[in-house]
């Protein structure tokens, strides 16, 4: 038998970290470390803001109205109608302007605001997996007031007719608004 020692020549041994590659892994792990994974949409106050200036302004506008409204009237109201119209198709747009990452976060974050609707007798925001639960329930109140604006152009609003679009509008704005709070947390 022969027992044969093998020498180790270190000069042909390669290790695995070599200078050159612990600086290359530092330098990755450096600029890696810069980068965020946003896992939810970022909470932005000008869009809550903004959602609660429209929504006093079309409760003002429910107030003036509360009565109901005559068709010879309307151009006394069509402006108001217009601007509040405008404020949340902006306000859309810039929630959906806001990356909407897709992930079990967002989708927590939806449930919570569900559940605190749910707790105030309230209807739950839309589905866990669509996009932007906020712009969805805006786009329901842009609804809601362009059908009012219509049939108070055309023969004037009841004053149950007025109840009735007062509360469907105030159960997307409390959609809205309950799913930006959420954001911050």
């Amino acid at each position: 038998m022969n027992n044969v020692k093998q020498k180790s020549n270190s000069k042909n041994e390669t290790s695995f970290l070599t200078p050159r590659h612990l600086l290359a892994f530092l330098t990755s792990l450096f600029f890696l470390s810069g980068c965020a994974i946003s896992l939810a949409p970022k909470f932005d106050q000008n869009i809550v803001d903004n959602l609660t200036v429209s929504s006093t302004e079309t409760f003002q506008l429910f107030a003036e109205v509360s009565e109901g409204t005559k068709k010879v009237d309307y151009d006394k109201r069509e402006e108001k109608y217009n601007k509040i119209i405008g404020k949340f198709e902006a306000l859309v747009l810039q929630i959906n302007a806001r990356p909407m990452p897709q992930n079990k976060k967002v989708d927590k974050i939806i449930n919570e605001a569900n559940a605190s609707l749910a707790k105030r007798g309230g209807n739950t925001i839309v589905s866990v997996g669509e996009i932007a639960p906020s712009a969805t329930a805006l786009k329901n109140v842009i609804a809601n007031i362009a059908k009012m604006k219509e049939t108070d152009e055309k023969q004037g609003v009841t004053k149950i007719e007025v109840l009735a679009f007062k509360r469907n509008i105030e159960l997307f704005l409390d959609q809205a608004l309950t799913y930006e709070r959420f954001l911050n947390r």
